[in-house]
């Protein structure tokens, strides 16, 4: 039987989402990369519960901070996956969570 789909980075993590109950709004694929919107934080840290990784923030307009977790859909194995989140400047990721956090 053929895939009616290809089974890319945005399918994986499509798949990867839906088995694992990780938020999003929006799932698309970049250069072989599949890019996840989320709308907090705490969705990305789910994310980051569950699959681990990298994550790094930079500013992206006065006042807002782009969070992202920079992952794959298995733990070293799977497409590459990063995760995106709009927050506040003064929100902060949960402190248990603190040391993946690196400059970008």
């Amino acid at each position: 039987m053929n895939a009616t789909r290809r089974l890319g980075p945005a399918v994986k993590a499509e798949v990867t989402a839906d088995y694992n109950a990780l938020m999003h709004t929006r799932i698309a694929e970049h250069q072989g990369t599949a890019l996840v919107f989320t709308t907090s934080l705490h969705d990305l840290e789910s994310w980051f519960l569950t699959l681990g990784g990298r994550i790094t923030h930079q500013t992206a307009g006065p006042g807002i901070t782009l969070w992202s977790l920079h992952t794959d859909t298995d733990h070293g194995e799977g497409a590459p996956v990063t995760v995106h989140a709009l927050a506040l400047d003064t929100d902060q990721i949960d402190g248990d969570i603190a040391d993946a956090v690196t400059a970008a």
